[in-house]
């Protein structure tokens, strides 16, 4: 009799603990999502669509992420950037989603963040290469830096160039030193020698104010030229302005980096012959980095550091203009769905890797397979 009872209450434990796992389970796995974070982001100046862009899409994922947002803008100055940053770790921020666009205060911001434990990943202004470097081997608060491989970008607008049969450039841009713009000059003017064209002139602007005045100096001196390269979307306005006071239009084509909602349209009507983008992908992916080391999985790559990633451009010109604004520039649509930003974030994909991001590097980010991914058809 005793014996039986034994064996009963052993069945009825052994139910109850199985039981209770099983919650213990179901609870964390409904919990983790839930977890909520305070992120900074910055923006190097408000006002200016492209740089909106980019802070909108860290916040629109750090809201999906179930965290909230502290947002700032840098006014154009690398000390109000550094100011910024103090400001984000005061207020109890536990990451920062950063574009050190003032470059020459990277170091100074990381150490802030270091201080202070606030863990922070670089996006879209990558600052130095050196400097990145320092901070893998020296800052455990720093976890990551993504952005458009803008060398390749300038090195696809030329091709389009080249493919136009165009032998003479100019080039109109931001601030030498920022690095959005130095790396795509470099990579447009060695393809376009190296294929046997010529530059010009260049012509660098502290804003896009600047660039109707300094488009029409350029164009005035250089008349000859069979085409312009606007390094972002924000210059295209004030080229177009300087190009038709100069009776230049219709005479020479114009090429551009940094598509936006503006310049597509003129990539629309054929104002702007083509472009390269993929400038503003990096902003949506940063946040995930930052996630992942918050809740415990930071991503390192295969030598054990913090990743440092480059999405590839596409062109766009007229044949595939309309699919482009359908996910680009479409209000309620963002270019890459939240289903494939949550599989880049652990509390969602438990099996998330360094491996993970590369691939969708690699193959899940031309406009083709953003299509794909937004159930539209494929375009060319």
């Amino acid at each position: 009799m005793l014996k039986g009872s034994t064996r009963k209450t052993a069945f009825i434990l052994a139910v109850v603990l199985i039981f209770a796992l099983a919650v213990s389970g179901c609870a964390k796995k409904d919990t983790a999502p839930t977890t909520s974070y305070k992120i900074g982001v910055n923006t190097w100046g408000a006002g200016v669509p492209v740089l909106d862009k980019f802070a909108d899409n860290g916040e629109y994922v750090v809201k999906m992420l179930s965290g909230t947002s502290m947002r700032a803008s840098d006014d154009f100055s690398p000390d109000k950037e550094a100011q910024n940053v103090q400001n984000f770790c005061s207020a109890g921020c536990n990451g920062i989603t950063l574009q050190p666009a003032g470059v020459t205060t990277l170091m100074q911001m990381a150490k802030t963040c270091q201080d202070a434990k606030v863990a922070f990943v670089i996006n879209t202004f990558l600052g130095d290469e050196a400097d990145r470097a320092e901070l893998a081997k020296s800052n455990p608060y720093y976890v990551g830096s993504i952005a458009n491989d803008l060398y390749a970008d300038g090195k696809g607008v030329a091709e389009l160039a080249l493919a136009d049969n165009m032998k003479t450039a100019v080039i109109i841009g931001g601030n030498i030193g920022d690095n959005t713009q130095d790396l795509r000059s470099q990579g447009f003017t060695d393809t376009f020698t190296a294929g046997g064209g010529k530059v010009l002139y260049e012509a660098r602007c502290t804003n896009a104010s600047e660039a109707p005045t300094k488009a029409a100096d350029m164009l005035s001196a250089n008349k000859d030229a069979e085409c312009l390269y606007a390094m972002v979307g924000d210059y295209i306005p004030g080229s177009l302005t300087a190009i038709k006071n100069a009776g230049l239009e219709g005479k020479i084509n114009i090429y551009m980096s940094g598509v936006d909602s503006t310049s597509a349209g003129f990539i629309k009507d054929g104002t702007v012959r083509a472009g390269c983008d993929g400038l503003f992908l990096a902003s949506l992916i940063a946040p995930t980095l930052l996630y992942n080391y918050l809740d415990g999985h930071p991503i390192k790559d295969a030598n054990g550091n913090p990743p440092e990633l480059l999405n590839a451009e596409f062109k766009v010109d007229q044949s595939n203009i309309d699919a482009y604004i359908s996910i680009f520039c479409t209000d309620g649509i963002n270019p890459i769905p939240d289903t494939m930003l949550k599989n880049l974030c652990w509390r969602f994909n438990p099996d998330v890797t360094y491996q993970t991001y590369v691939d969708l590097m690699t193959n899940g980010l031309t406009l083709n397979a953003l299509l794909e991914a937004h159930g539209k058809p494929t375009v060319g």
